[in-house]
């Protein structure tokens, strides 16, 4: 059995593979390490993996360590199924890591764009011959939101919302059809530029809005689109599934 400790942004998501696949997932929130730590002591696995977004938690890496027979602390120095091609992977995101080497291992052999939409909405493209070759970060929906009340002085915040107009008629429906319009034509950007240079290309949604585009997306383009919300997991249990293989 193979335990998967992904510290995130908002959250902390403990995962339990087997041979066949995701047995198990729980969100802890990001303030709950006692809890977290109790959880895992109860837990019955062989091998695990660590990543963090931010600062390691010692406590984490001290009982993953203790009861594991191989344990992985994911860094840009872990050995992965793919090739970073990256000016400084020491800077790289571990968690746009794994969601690459998830794309691969669902997609397999073709080109693949990860859209990641969550606190930020990040695309991260893995070619045909499994070579990640970068990407960008832009806001995600909420922050924009935020964004636009909290550098104006009369702008409203505005929850987010899968239904709102082309044109907004108020100025609620303004900044949401305003945020999610831009959202959406910057992922078909983004699809059309790397699809004319890729056939085959695949896109893989994921991250905590992932949903709301997708919904959006595939009455809009034509290329395969895959919605798998747990993404990084499953690319974090691929490392760990290669670094106990080597």
């Amino acid at each position: 059995m193979n335990l998967i400790v992904d510290q995130g942004n908002t959250s902390i998501k403990i995962a339990l593979f087997d041979e066949k696949g995701m047995v198990d997932v729980k969100i802890f929130a990001l303030s709950s390490a006692e809890e977290v730590i109790s959880y895992i002591k109860g837990l019955n696995y062989q091998n695990a993996i660590y990543s963090t977004s931010s600062l390691p938690n010692n406590e984490f890496l001290a009982t993953l360590k203790e009861n594991s027979t191989t344990f992985v602390n994911l860094t840009y120095r872990t050995l992965i199924p793919i090739k970073v091609d990256y000016a400084t992977p020491q800077t790289l995101g571990m968690d746009r890591v794994a969601a690459a080497v998830g794309a691969r291992e669902i997609c397999g052999e073709v080109s693949t764009l990860v859209i990641d939409a969550g606190t930020a909405v990040t695309y991260d493209y893995v070619t045909a011959d499994g070579v990640y070759k970068g990407g960008n970060i832009a806001p995600g929906i909420s922050m924009r939101l935020k964004a636009l009340n909290h550098f104006t002085k009369s702008l409203p915040l505005v929850e987010v919302s899968e239904e709102y107009p082309l044109l907004g008629v108020d100025t609620n429906s303004a900044i949401l059809s305003g945020v999610m319009s831009g959202v959406l034509y910057e992922c078909e950007g983004y699809i059309a530029k790397i699809s004319k240079k890729e056939a085959n290309l695949k896109v893989i949604l994921t991250g905590g809005d992932h949903l709301l585009l997708y919904n959006q997306l595939k009455n809009s383009t034509f290329v395969p689109l895959i919605d798998e919300e747990y993404l990084v997991l499953k690319g974090l249990n691929a490392i760990l599934r290669y670094n106990v293989e080597k």
